[in-house]
């Protein structure tokens, strides 16, 4: 054993339990501290994933944001689209070349997208690549103004607008309240002693709307009363359904006498007292050409006779009013929210491009729009 070159130690039985022990416990701190970094991963990937989510989510919402905002652009583009070609088409109607040009040509030989424009408030659908627009034009002549109206005059259309006898009462007084100029309060009217005790106070007007949206201001009208039904129907006990103030009334309108050839049915019906079915006969007369006299009138809408004597004064022929409401309404194709414009505007040659824009509402939504267009749609 001496010339041996390599020795192995020998080892006490107790230094060998030692050694034993420690080498087991070496291995139980390693698979310890593997289980702790595997545990470790397991939360840095979950932080990533929650992190991961979250980004997902904001761009998600981003993009949303985005394409609703594009999608709002093209609404309103469109929508300012239609309130031009109402514009230019009111102006064609005042331009003598376009007028004489159109009188030479017979109605059922003019292509639908090239007729004169109706200012009685019927619809036209201008489409776009991108959607529809629906336009109506309504002449202020064809409406009672609400400044100059009379009382008795006022009382028969608020009548007539199926009213409570107390809540008639009071709309009617307020409205001749609100505009005279005193400060004494009729039995059912309102001045400032009324309008100061309400929770949002303001003082009463005591001249002339300046809108007919202020009606809205007035004791007794209320946002039902103003804006009303689009169409007035008759039900099983012979009511009428109610229609808006603002169908009836405009702060343009030459006085209490209403343009025949551009008062709408309800106009007629509720200012002249006519029943429907005369009122619907008079717009259906006035499709060809408009009315020129009451004899012509009378000749093509015969039913309107027994009511002439009473109703005659106040009808015009030929009005000189050149205010015109315009109510552009869009939506893109398979889309159901829409976007809508309202405007007043004034056809004046000496005004810069023809006309002059007096109101301009520029969130106005109704949800009444054609899906489909009754006639072919204007040609842009």
């Amino acid at each position: 054993m001496r010339n041996c070159k390599f020795r192995i130690p020998c080892l006490s039985g107790r230094q060998a339990n030692s050694e034993f022990r420690n080498s087991r416990l070496c291995q139980g701190f390693g698979g310890q501290a593997k289980g702790i970094v595997l545990i470790m991963v397991l939360w840095v990937i979950a932080i990533l994933s929650v992190v991961v989510l979250e980004f997902c989510f904001a761009m998600r919402t981003e993009v949303h944001i985005a394409k609703n905002y594009k999608e709002d652009l093209q609404r309103y583009a469109m929508v300012q689209g239609g309130i031009q070609r109402a514009i230019v088409e009111l102006i064609y109607k005042y331009d003598p070349r376009v007028g004489q040009a159109r009188k030479g040509q017979k109605s059922e030989e003019t292509a639908p997208e090239k007729r004169e424009w109706v200012t009685d408030g019927r619809s036209y659908l201008v489409q776009f690549s991108e959607g529809v627009c629906e336009v109506r034009i309504i002449s202020e002549a064809g409406k009672v103004n609400i400044n100059i109206v009379s009382e008795s005059m006022l009382r028969r259309i608020i009548d007539r607008l199926g009213l409570e006898a107390e809540v008639k009462d009071i709309v009617v007084d307020s409205i001749l309240d609100w505009r005279d100029p005193n400060d004494f309060h009729r039995v059912n009217g309102a001045e400032n002693e009324y309008y100061q005790s309400l929770k949002e106070p303001y003082l009463c007007k005591n001249g002339n709307l300046d809108s007919i949206e202020e009606l809205l201001l007035v004791r007794g009208v209320t946002s039902e009363l103003f804006y009303g039904k689009k169409e007035m129907k008759k039900g099983e006990d012979g009511s009428m359904s109610r229609v808006g103030l603002k169908d009836i009334f405009s702060i343009y309108a030459p006085g209490e006498q209403v343009d025949i050839n551009s008062a709408s049915p309800v106009v007629l019906t509720v200012v002249l007292g006519i029943p429907s079915e005369v009122a619907q006969s008079i717009v259906n007369a006035r499709e060809e050409k408009g009315f020129a006299n009451l004899q012509e009138l009378l000749q093509r809408v015969p039913e309107l006779s027994p009511f002439i004597n009473e109703i005659g004064r106040f009808m015009l022929f030929r009005s000189i009013t050149a205010y015109y409401t315009i109510e552009s309404r869009a939506r893109l194709k398979e889309d159901e929210s829409g976007r809508g414009i309202k405007t007043i505007v004034k056809i004046d040659p000496r005004e810069t491009g023809g006309y002059k824009i007096l109101q301009w509402m520029d969130s106005f939504i109704d949800s009444t729009m054609q899906r489909e267009p009754s006639s072919p749609p204007p040609a842009l």
